[in-house]
């Protein structure tokens, strides 16, 4: 008898935890995966794997019907190209409600990747950061109140429904149509962007 409960009672766990994690998908937790194309500033188009990490929660419930918010975002791409091996940039900054910074580029500067990204500092005020990849590590270079202007040339809008390998005018489009203000379209040439 206490050999049949006990079974009884792993399979109510194992089908309690079954369930509840296929609510927590249902409700938007998990990630969102996706390939696109990147145009670097010398016109050499890569391909990126993309990753959108969701967790329960949100500050913004009456208008988050998935009961979900993006918790981390993620960039791998290979590098040196033709190396086969794969360098993967994650955020590391929250902010204010704790959500994480946005990559806006990714780009080849002086031989190394590097990868821009906007967080919000206050309820009026974004600032932008920069990521250099050196010596097998990310690091946060610090960025003068002014520096040269870089369009933006990853997806920052719509993620849903994407197709296997995003391509750039499809990106360009869902950026576009998402109507979000110029500091999101541009990374500079100003540090902060208030107002």
């Amino acid at each position: 008898m206490n050999k049949t409960y006990s079974l009884l009672k792993t399979f109510k766990t194992f089908g309690l935890a079954l369930i509840l994690g296929a609510s927590l998908t249902a409700c938007g937790m998990g990630s969102i995966k996706w390939k696109e194309e990147v145009q670097l500033n010398d016109g050499k188009i890569i391909v990126v794997e993309r990753d959108a990490i969701y967790v329960s929660g949100g500050a913004e419930w009456a208008s988050n019907s998935s009961g979900s918010k993006i918790n981390e975002y993620r960039i791998r791409f290979e590098y040196p190209a033709g190396s086969g091996k794969l360098v993967e940039w994650r955020t590391t900054k929250k902010d204010l409600q704790t959500y994480p910074e946005v990559p806006l580029v990714l780009e080849i500067e002086a031989g190394k990747p590097v990868v821009y990204s906007l967080i919000a500092i206050s309820l009026a005020c974004e600032v932008y950061s920069k990521y250099v990849y050196k010596n097998g590590v990310w690091v946060e270079e610090p960025l003068p109140e002014q520096f040269e202007q870089h369009a933006t040339n990853l997806l920052f809008a719509s993620q849903r429904n994407l197709p296997k390998l995003l391509k750039l005018a499809e990106k360009k489009k869902r950026n576009d149509d998402i109507g979000h203000g110029r500091e999101l379209y541009q990374v500079g040439p100003n540090l902060k962007v208030c107002g």
